[in-house]
């Protein structure tokens, strides 16, 4: 089903534009009105059952006239407005990819109970989540590393940091308003629907990694529970979009959190080999055991390990799978360190 996108706009020139845009690289996603009269436009919204209608904010709008169903957003010149009389405001001077990713988000959200967007036959998609009960050794990193090298070797790759305090944007960039929170808003609201939400909001490094802007503020991350993150696994499932999402996550702080992992392909922890992350990383592996015993589905068999630097002492004294080691650069920028890790054979093992 194409969304119906209705455009005012004063200046002629401007729809010619990006009219033609829209038409030829969304002509199966999109059914494009373009209007310079609001008199006209207003009586299409109901006649042609407009789902989204973006309207230049020279123009004076009658809101009572907008079907409920159809979703409004005023068009403005700057970046910097958001909103406009507490209207959504989109920039027109941008890509037409980041106008459309508005449009979908602005749908999702007036119609929450839309199907069929999904590629629901591609039920492979794997997850592969890192995380570590040391702290500071460079998690987020290597979970970067992994997705460029995913990336490299053809995979559709999504990147999820989904630590309290943890920064995708400072491994990927990519233009775009949208960030982890509408995401996250997504998956805990019943009004929205998620699958275009998640499409809307997505960004694409030029690696090729997919993934989403950190929250700005970091209190929204500690909004996701267990059952969000397994929410929002399965409608990444039903998307299709993606062979593997690699979640850079915290290491679980309770026994309920942890049972997370058991929804997951593969669990990447990460060390330094250092005394001090040594003796967290066997008091984990401890509990892990423990909590084996019982286990319908043991965690343990799922799990490996990456050291972040060459230790070949330490590759022996774990009681888990290793993968082996990559090196460390010194005076590189996160993004530069990653892509540098991603040459690593290591990554391959999780394939």
């Amino acid at each position: 089903m194409k969304i119906k996108l209705a455009m005012l706009e004063s200046d002629p020139n401007y729809l010619k534009r990006v009219v033609p845009i829209f038409n030829n690289k969304y002509a199966n996603e999109l059914e494009v009105y373009s209007f310079t009269d609001v008199d006209a436009a207003m009586g299409c919204l109901a006649e042609k059952n407009i789902n989204v209608f973006l309207a230049s904010s020279t123009f004076k709008i009658n809101f009572g006239d907008i079907p409920k169903k159809c979703g409004f957003a005023y068009l403005v010149e700057s970046l910097d407005i958001d909103r406009i009389d507490n209207r959504k405001a989109i920039c027109k001077y941008q890509k037409a990819e980041l106008i459309y990713k508005q449009v979908l988000s602005i749908y999702s959200e007036q119609v929450p109970n839309i199907t069929g967007v999904a590629n629901v036959e591609n039920g492979s998609m794997k997850t592969i989540v890192f995380s570590s009960p040391c702290g500071g050794v460079g998690t987020s990193t290597v979970a970067a590393a992994c997705s460029i090298f995913l990336a490299n070797a053809g995979y559709r790759v999504l990147f999820l940091n989904a630590g309290v305090f943890g920064s995708a944007d400072l491994f990927f960039s990519c233009d775009g308003q949208f960030d982890f929170s509408d995401v996250i808003y997504a998956v805990k609201s019943n009004k929205t629907n998620r699958a275009l939400k998640l499409q809307s909001t997505v960004k694409q490094d030029t690696s090729g990694v997919y993934y989403y802007s950190s929250v700005k503020v970091p209190l929204d991350m500690m909004e996701m529970q267990k059952d969000d993150y397994i929410t929002l696994q399965n409608e990444l499932k039903l998307l299709g979009s993606y062979d593997y999402v690699v979640l850079d996550i915290d290491f679980p702080k309770s026994v309920d959190d942890l049972k997370f992992f058991e929804f997951c392909n593969s669990v990447v922890l990460v060390s330094d080999a250092s005394e001090t992350a040594d003796d967290k990383m066997e008091r984990m592996l401890r509990g892990i055991q423990i909590l084996d015993g019982d286990a319908e589905i043991p965690l343990q068999p799922r799990m490996s390990l990456i050291l972040n630097k060459a230790a070949v002492n330490a590759l022996l004294q774990y009681e888990i799978r290793v993968l082996g080691s990559i090196p460390t650069y010194q005076q590189v920028s996160p993004a530069q360190m990653a892509k540098q890790l991603s040459l690593s054979d290591v990554f391959g093992q999780l394939i």
